[in-house]
């Protein structure tokens, strides 16, 4: 995986992580199997596992469906949510191959641009690097804020803040003519290394975690860097207690991931037209049940919307949706 170097562990450790992740799913629960964290949850599991947002993976569909339940609720009108959190929703939606450009009418990737603009002062590079990887149009001024971001040592976990801003600088390195020198990305991460500990560790497990996913930018970790260690601290660390914030940043490590990898690439399928998906969901031969399936913005019923279906009595919930979906493409 790591090439060159061997660290045992990395294999089982990775398994226990992704265990670790799919053991917080309540089990007795109808609804919020999942918790608050399910953006950070989704996007972990895909960094470990691409296949796990597929058509086949119950897990994988049963936390899309979630995601959609959850961001419909801190979308409705008396609640706020900051600009992190959409990023992070934002994020999951793309390696759910769910459309954060047209969620229920709602282009999230507009919004959290809307935002962005209009922070004068400072910008999560975190922001910057969720707008890249959701193929927004990038500007230099995004890489300014990268920059200005990188360089603010006042501002609590500062290193976390630096390899976030690596990140996003490497993202934006993609688009064209945004950044015309690349020492200036090799600089930064060159500076990064600098902040590991003869033990291996940047800090503690957040950090080592996020600085060894910067340094996977070309390679990086190959010179003045003790990528090994820095992988047995980690390896080490989660074998204990772990917290999910840790959890999500350790876990694509152990995969040789990272962050920037996140994307809807891996969402094959064709959508059909309506028309055709509308024949197919109507399509249903043998014996059958009516199902009205509902949903609705804001706690007291600002918008709503119900189907009416014939389905087969061994459908659940989740073949109710998808067959929503397949009629109507705003549900996807």
């Amino acid at each position: 995986m790591f090439k060159g170097i061997n660290v045992p562990g990395i294999a089982s450790a990775r398994v226990r992580l992704i265990s670790w992740f799919k053991e917080r799913r309540k089990r007795g629960s109808t609804v919020d199997k999942w918790g608050s964290q399910l953006p950070r949850v989704a996007v972990a599991l895909h960094l470990a596992n691409e296949s796990i947002f597929s058509s086949e993976n119950t897990i994988g569909q049963e936390i899309s469906y979630e995601l959609t339940i959850q961001l419909l609720h801190r979308l409705s009108k008396d609640k706020k949510m900051s600009s992190q959190e959409l990023a992070l929703y934002i994020h999951a939606m793309l390696v759910a191959c769910m459309n954060p450009r047209d969620f229920y009418g709602e282009n999230l990737v507009h919004e959290l641009r809307k935002r962005t603009e209009s922070e004068a002062n400072y910008t999560n590079p975190f922001q910057i690097l969720v707008l890249c990887n959701a193929g927004d149009k990038m500007t230099t001024r995004d890489v300014d804020r990268v920059m200005a971001a990188y360089d603010s040592q006042h501002r609590p976990f500062w290193t976390d803040t630096q390899a976030l801003s690596s990140l996003a600088l490497a993202c934006l390195s993609t688009k064209s003519n945004l950044l015309t020198d690349e020492r200036i990305l090799r600089d930064m991460l060159q500076e990064l290394k600098r902040h590991q500990f003869r033990n291996g560790t940047v800090d503690n497990l957040k950090t080592t975690a996020l600085v060894v996913q910067a340094l996977l930018i070309h390679d990086s970790f190959d010179k003045d860097f003790d990528l090994k260690s820095a992988l047995q601290s980690i390896i080490e660390s989660v074998s204990g207690n772990i917290t999910l914030l840790n959890a999500y940043y350790a876990l694509p490590v152990l995969t040789r991931n990272s962050l920037l990898n996140v994307n809807s690439s891996h969402c094959t399928s064709t959508p059909e037209t309506e028309a055709e998906a509308l024949e197919k969901a109507l399509n249903v031969n043998g014996e059958t049940i009516s199902v009205r399936y509902s949903i609705w913005f804001g706690d007291k019923i600002e918008l709503a919307r119900t189907w009416r279906l014939k389905m087969h009595p061994n459908n659940s919930i989740y073949d109710v949706i998808e067959t929503v979906a397949k009629i109507d493409n705003r549900q996807k």
